[in-house]
């Protein structure tokens, strides 16, 4: 067996173990369902962060995980497979080939990377538009710090219940709850390990659901599709807020989302096939199905938004 047909195994053995649907470690996530199905049965090699989250998520030790990671891209890169080009990483030149042609020349940081041309027997058709770009280094390495900082949240609650210390219930404005660090206490996410919240309602306002611990209650408020791209309104009832998601894009695609008063945050696709963006807070006088959640594709012109009703924001 080889080192990468030991990696898809050992991902797969996790995934039985924890008993995860391909939707769960979405939920849990920042990839998408597809991406989870094409990682754990051998059609695409994961990147390092989505290891380290798949480890998180799971509760598996990440070192053995990127041991083979490592090893597997070792080896690719003496012997590239027939069907994949090599991409290196950003600012690194590729490795001459072992033939009479030149190599060609590395690109330059700023600019994208070539997307990584498959076989057509793992691109369905409806995503034949599609690319796969392998993540930047900074990416990879702000996923890393953003798994310590929650490890450091986690820690520090287990202290507090320890010591029989209570903690707060959310709130939908900065008032309710303690303060630590400038932002609102939410709540505890029974599902997450007890994770604490870092934010709640108002405090929530254009700050990152992951950085906030937000993700790991987080439910589709609503959503919609756009020639094989999901879009979908993403709502945590812990953190009393919301934020757009959009999977199975490509390079260039953007996803929006708009509240009654006006407030609006979006992001765009920049790698891979994934992408959102920072939260908008909710009331009971605003809920979930009140924000607009907008997908579109820039190069082709075409916009879809849920609620079907909505304005275009």
């Amino acid at each position: 067996m080889s080192t990468q047909e030991q990696l898809f195994a050992e991902l797969r053995r996790i995934k039985q173990e924890s008993g995860f649907s391909y939707g769960q470690l979405a939920d849990r996530t920042h990839y998408s369902r597809s991406s989870w199905e094409r990682f754990l049965n051998g059609k695409q090699l994961p990147s390092k962060v989505a290891v380290e989250q798949f480890a998180a998520a799971t509760g598996a030790d990440p070192q053995p995980l990127l041991d083979l990671l490592v090893q597997v891209g070792q080896s690719s890169a003496e012997e590239p497979a027939a069907d994949e080009a090599y991409v290196p990483e950003p600012g690194i030149p590729a490795p001459a080939a072992e033939t009479s042609e030149a190599p060609e020349p590395p690109h330059a940081a700023d600019e994208p990377h070539p997307a990584v041309r498959r076989a057509p027997r793992w691109i369905p058709p409806v995503l034949a538009r599609r690319q796969v770009v392998i993540r930047p280094a900074w990416r990879r390495k702000l996923g890393a710090v953003g798994y310590i900082a929650s490890g450091a949240v986690m820690g520090a609650v287990a202290a507090v219940l320890a010591m029989g210390g209570g903690v707060g219930s959310g709130s939908h404005g900065a008032s309710d709850g303690a303060q630590a660090s400038g932002t609102g206490q939410g709540k505890v996410v029974p599902a997450a390990g007890k994770v604490q919240v870092r934010c709640s309602g108002d405090t929530c306002l254009r700050r990152d659901p992951q950085s906030m611990d937000c993700q790991w209650d987080a439910n589709t408020a609503h959503d919609t599709w756009l020639r094989g791209m999901h879009i979908e309104l993403r709502y945590s009832p812990a953190c009393h807020a919301v934020w757009g998601r959009i999977e199975n894009g490509a390079v260039g695609d953007v996803v929006k989302i708009k509240d009654r008063t006006g407030l609006e945050q979006e992001a765009t696709i920049r790698t891979d096939r994934d992408t959102y963006t920072r939260m908008l807070a909710v009331t009971d006088d605003a809920p979930p199905s009140s924000i607009t959640v907008c997908g579109s594709i820039p190069s082709q012109k075409q916009l879809e938004c849920s609620p079907i009703a909505s304005v275009e924001p």
